[in-house]
């Protein structure tokens, strides 16, 4: 009887541990087949809706976002071993920069050199005979930060310009002065009133801007590491960096340290995103996810980075009084008479230019997508940089009117207003047409400096000639 009753225990025992398989492997189905039939569902709305275009459009930025994030390393670290891994922009701390970008980097999207510079080719220190470099400093929106390659950024269209100006010299030189000018007064002037031809050679323009730096960190990047590749001309393309940088900071540094070296997860989100991540090319509901769950997250949190800023919390970085503000210009000016002094002890000219903004832009000409941009910004932020940035426009010309030789200042804050076509995708970096047309103008800045311009010779008149005398 007892080993009957002992039988039907078993029995019982491992009906119901089958009962409990049962049941998990239902539950682990039921999900499954829920979050097909909510991604068939999602699908079918939005092809119905006809967002998709627009959904796959979002698609595409948000990978473009996350392909520019920086992703910070330690100099040991086993991810510094892994420069080609396609979805981080890799640096890593520097004591004389602050951080500088890993070399040997490639994303579809962007392409680092082994010099750390945002270029497809290496850049030797010795210059070959006939080059002439151009190396472009800044931060995020001089590098490109948010564009679909390295051919849309502002170095690149700058020198595609340079060379169709070489080309046109050459098939119309008639448009431009003569290598020799005419010993003939009036033709002299006619000739003297038509623009100089740039110097030949091969143009080349290095971008070797940093997302995040402000003049603090390109006063450094350019006396340890730029000028030993003896640059024929300088362009800065800077100032909103400085503008939203504490007075009580030099240079922007790696924020939060041991958060973000190595990019060890710190919460609960990071961990699902990392989980959610290799689903969002194939599934919908996991794009939603991160663009509403996780963005929503990570928006709450008070950002110390300012690539890593929400829009809508810029306005929090602006300086908070005018004695703040002040602060601020004289630092970036500060920065700026030591580069000038730099690259004139080298010998060579420098181009500052401060860079676009979009409460530059007339806002008759914003599109739909900048007017969003503008709303999250807030009136408090567009009436406070309207009035405060400008200072720095200001400050700039003021320099180069003290030094006019040595320094030309281009002012780009406004450069958009005048354009109808879309020029932003978010509060200062620019999309491939407004590229484009900084590009143009910081072309004219440079064709206009007398060291990259050929000096027409002069004629000498003809000699006299003897006049004999007639025999009768």
């Amino acid at each position: 009887m007892f080993k009957s009753r002992s039988r039907e225990r078993r029995i019982f025992t491992n009906r119901r541990r089958t009962r409990r398989r049962s049941s998990g492997l239902w539950t682990v189905v039921s999900i499954a087949l829920i979050l097909l039939v909510s991604e068939l569902l999602t699908r079918i709305f939005i092809d119905l809706s006809g967002n998709r275009s627009k959904f796959a459009q979002a698609k595409t930025n948000s990978e473009i976002s996350q392909a520019y994030r920086l992703k910070f390393v330690t100099e040991n670290s086993p991810s510094n071993q892994d420069n080609t891994n396609p979805h981080l922009l890799t640096a890593k701390p520097s004591i004389s920069v602050g951080y500088q970008l890993v070399g040997n980097q490639k994303h579809k999207y962007w392409q680092i050199n082994e010099q750390g510079f945002r270029d497809r080719d290496p850049v030797p220190v010795a210059k070959p005979q006939d080059e002439i470099r151009i190396f472009l400093l800044g931060g995020s929106t001089a590098f490109g930060y948010g564009n679909p390659g390295n051919a849309a950024t502002i170095s690149e269209y700058l020198e595609t310009r340079l060379q169709e100006r070489l080309k046109q010299q050459k098939n119309s030189p008639q448009l431009y002065k003569p290598d020799l000018l005419s010993f003939e007064r009036e033709k002299k002037q006619k000739q003297l009133a038509k623009p100089s031809k740039i110097k030949p050679g091969n143009y080349r323009v290095i971008n070797a801007a940093v997302p995040g730096y402000a003049s603090g960190n390109e006063l450094a990047h350019l006396a340890l590491k730029i000028l030993k590749y003896k640059p024929d001309l300088i362009v800065v393309l800077n100032g909103y960096e400085d503008f939203m940088l504490p007075s009580s900071e030099e240079a922007t540094q790696i924020p939060q340290l041991k958060q973000y070296l190595d990019n060890q997860p710190t919460g609960f989100s990071d961990y699902l995103a990392q989980v959610i991540k290799p689903l969002e090319k194939t599934s919908y509901l996991a794009k939603i996810a991160q663009n509403r769950w996780l963005n929503s997250a990570e928006s709450s949190q008070k950002a110390d980075f300012l690539l890593n800023e929400q829009t809508s919390k810029l306005v929090q970085h602006l300086p908070h009084d005018e004695a703040e503000l002040q602060k601020r210009v004289d630092r970036y000016i500060g920065h700026q008479k030591q580069i000038l002094s730099l690259s004139t002890a080298a010998g060579i000219p420098l181009v500052l230019a401060i860079q676009p903004e979009i409460t530059g832009r007339n806002p008759s000409q914003l599109t739909d997508t900048e007017g969003e941009i503008a709303t999250q910004l807030g009136r408090t932020y567009i009436e406070q940089v309207k009035n405060s940035y400008p200072t720095l426009s200001k400050a700039s010309w003021q320099l180069a009117q003290a030094f006019p030789h040595n320094i030309k200042a281009v002012d780009l804050y406004k450069l958009t207003d005048q354009y109808p076509s879309p020029s932003f995708i978010d509060a200062i970096h620019l999309n491939e047409a407004a590229n484009q047309k900084v590009a143009e103008q910081l072309y004219y800045a440079i064709s206009s400096v007398s060291k990259m311009q050929v000096v027409p010779a002069q004629a000498k008149p003809p000699k006299p000639q003897k006049k004999y005398p007639q025999l009768d």
